[in-house]
């Protein structure tokens, strides 16, 4: 299943970066959005949803990341985190979660928990409901 515009990723501005992964389903439409968030052009950056365990994915990810602060896993479904601890380790960084089991390092998240990223604030809310540790 595909999304109508065929949806591929890519850069929105300086801040942002999409990097689809490989794994197109019926949970995941084209594949699973791995994003990839600066402060400023050049600037280290976060990634959300690291996504499947996939070398070329983790490749693409790492490449379009540059300098990596961390990584923050919205939920623990695989599509999303299964690739997040072989990313971080590949690049040098933690794992932020809600649930201690995907966490990588001492840091967590939380509710209402404020990541900063130069001049952006990514404020962490809760959404139960998707997933137990959503």
């Amino acid at each position: 299943m595909t999304s109508p515009a065929g949806w591929a990723g890519g850069s929105f501005g300086a801040a942002s970066a999409c990097v689809l992964a490989p794994n197109p389903g019926l949970m995941t439409l084209d594949g699973t959005n791995t994003w990839v968030l600066r402060g400023e052009p050049g600037g280290p950056s976060y990634v959300v949803d690291p996504g499947p365990l996939d070398e070329s994915h983790l490749a693409a990810v790492a490449e379009a990341a540059g300098e990596v602060r961390g990584v923050l896993l919205t939920h623990g479904h695989a599509d999303h985190s299964e690739g997040a601890r072989a990313f971080a380790e590949r690049v040098g960084c933690g794992v932020r979660a809600l649930d201690p089991a995907h966490r990588l390092g001492e840091e967590g998240l939380a509710e209402g928990d404020v990541v900063e990223l130069g001049g952006w604030e990514v404020r962490v809310v809760a959404t139960p409901g998707h997933t137990s540790d959503s």
